[in-house]
């Protein structure tokens, strides 16, 4: 759930806090064109392989509602509660060429790291590829595991569209579920792509270099510090868990390191559950 005053600090500070809070969701929202960074949203992306995506195809999750996906192929819906829910497309609104099988899933929604629910088309509309170039990268959930909860679990969004300007480079949010804290990346700048080619979606990139500034809080919390990252993430197969992997390395005022995945840049750790997506579609625009 969003930050919010607990009423046990000073009212005065929870409510400059909250309208702080109610200012920044709102300016994500409008940058993002429906890609919001609060938690409890699901955020679900319709594509093809070679990361074609089309606008206007409506998904909905049931009993909660629907949106529609933008130029990039993403909608986001915000749900009430941590739960297990069904997401599904519309099938009448997708583009002419498109198919889609199936048409559900279900997604578990636990913390406050937004999910990630990929439904991948087929047809005449995935018969040509965007142009290469620059990347993206979206993706959501778990690293590790300790009897039976994930040691950390993921989720957001990095340069949409290869956007500097959204959101400030987007918003990635992380939850470490050993020591309570939920980080959230929220300003992105993206260092470099590079690697190799991938059919995950097909572009001429796997890595995913990036780094910025953000917050460091209890998750569910009122209070945060700020906070500086440094982040990896590499696109190996599809779907990415037990192969795709993440780093990221987080670093307080003191420059001491209040939360971390993998050994390193070189050494990150493989996602156990989810999927990491780096995208060109859109960069040469």
């Amino acid at each position: 759930m969003p930050f919010g005053a607990d009423g046990l600090g000073n009212r005065t500070e929870a409510k400059t806090l909250m309208k702080l809070q109610t200012m920044m969701a709102g300016l994500l929202a409008t940058a993002l064109s429906g890609l919001i960074a609060d938690a409890c949203v699901v955020q679900i992306r319709v594509a093809c392989p070679n990361d074609t995506a089309a606008s206007g195809v409506e998904v909905c999750i049931a009993g909660v509602g629907c949106a529609t996906t933008d130029n990039l192929g993403i909608a986001t819906i915000a749900v009430p509660a941590f739960d297990t829910y069904t997401v599904c497309v519309t099938a009448s609104t997708l583009p002419a060429g498109a198919t889609l099988t199936p048409l559900c899933q279900k997604v578990k929604v636990v913390d406050d790291a937004p999910p990630v629910v990929l439904f991948t088309l087929g047809g005449n509309i995935c018969s040509t590829p965007p142009p290469q170039g620059p990347c993206w990268l979206t993706g959501g959930g778990t690293v590790g595991k300790t009897q039976g909860v994930p040691n950390y679990s993921f989720g957001g969004v990095v340069y949409p569209g290869c956007s500097p300007n959204a959101a400030d480079g987007g918003n990635w949010n992380v939850v470490d579920h050993s020591t309570g804290l939920h980080f959230q990346g929220q300003q992105i700048i993206v260092d470099s792509c590079s690697g190799v080619s991938t059919k995950s979606p097909k572009v001429n990139v796997n890595i995913i270099d990036f780094h910025g500034t953000g917050i460091l809080g209890p998750n569910g919390g009122s209070t945060s510090v700020p906070v500086s990252f440094v982040g990896r993430a590499i696109d190996n197969l599809e779907p990415g868990g037990g192969s795709d992997m993440l780093y990221l390395s987080v670093t307080d005022a003191s420059h001491t390191v209040v939360m971390q995945i993998g050994n390193s840049v070189s050494d990150p750790a493989t996602i156990a559950t989810g999927n990491l997506q780096i995208h060109t579609s859109s960069c040469n625009n």
